[in-house]
């Protein structure tokens, strides 16, 4: 490829997907790691992207929220792997909420395919809620509100209102970006109080995401880093960033990739 092409291509997939890596862009392109960090500050500097810990985002900032139908086919086995190692943190017999998100509905649609029963699940998410619909001995609770169109969420002070009196044994929430520094982040305020509100009606406070959400900032803080107990997230996650979880307190699971 001619360096025009190499920077088409890296912004082709900034558009696909919020963040790229290094080691990803090496493979793909042909050249050395090196000459990748080299091409992205180059790009940088010409506005085009903003570098990271060990890649790239889009220069779109801070408010940038893609849709469900967006996200809904970009990084699918790593969050059905995030999705397969949420189940397993799942017993029988439990009352969990699912945050809206791409890979929370494929927890759900793990749920009502799986052997465990006795669950009950309550999701601000209408998409989710539907699915759970097809599961009739699974007991499901719709959390209602403003609704978000966009990402099929439930929002605003009716939903938080319809949160004070409920207490979950798990909470799983997702989010857009996530940083040792900052934690987990949204760019939409009503998104991030919501998902606060979740977590601190959970007994067990988990955030699913997978790898290419890390490295930047959206504009609302959910929570920091240490405000969950469980990070899930997939085997492309290196080690520093899990060491960086688990020294702040943070349990990180790694979902593997080749499931079912």
């Amino acid at each position: 490829m001619v360096m025009q092409e190499r920077k088409a291509y890296i912004l082709h997939q900034l558009e696909e997907r919020s963040s790229v890596t290094v080691a990803e862009l090496s493979s793909a392109l042909g050249l050395s790691e090196v000459s990748v960090r080299k091409l992205l500050m180059a790009m940088e500097q010409e506005g085009k992207l903003k570098r990271t810990w060990g890649g790239a985002v889009c220069a779109h900032g801070s408010l940038r929220e893609f849709s469900h139908q967006e996200k809904a086919t970009v990084h699918l086995e790593e969050k059905k792997a995030i999705a397969r190692a949420a189940y397993d943190c799942i017993a029988d017999g439990e009352a969990v909420f699912l945050d809206c998100g791409t890979t929370t509905i494929q927890l759900a649609r793990l749920i009502i395919a799986g052997p465990k029963r006795g669950i009950l699940v309550c999701t601000n998410a209408i998409n989710i809620a539907a699915a759970l619909s097809a599961a009739p001995d699974i007991q499901t609770i719709v959390i209602g509100g403003e609704l978000r169109g966009s990402i099929l969420s439930c929002v605003g002070s009716l939903a938080e209102l319809s949160l004070q009196r409920l207490f979950f044994d798990k909470g799983f929430i997702s989010g857009n970006h996530f940083t040792l520094e900052h934690g987990f982040s949204t760019p939409i305020f009503q998104e991030a109080e919501l998902k606060r509100r979740v977590l601190s009606v959970s007994k067990e406070k988990f955030v699913l995401m997978d790898y290419s959400k890390y490295g930047d900032d959206s504009l609302v803080q959910v929570v920091p880093s240490q405000g969950v107990d469980t990070l899930i997230t997939d085997w492309h996650a290196p080690d520093e960033l899990a060491r960086g979880f688990e020294e702040k307190g943070v349990r990180v699971i790694r979902g593997a990739g080749g499931g079912i």
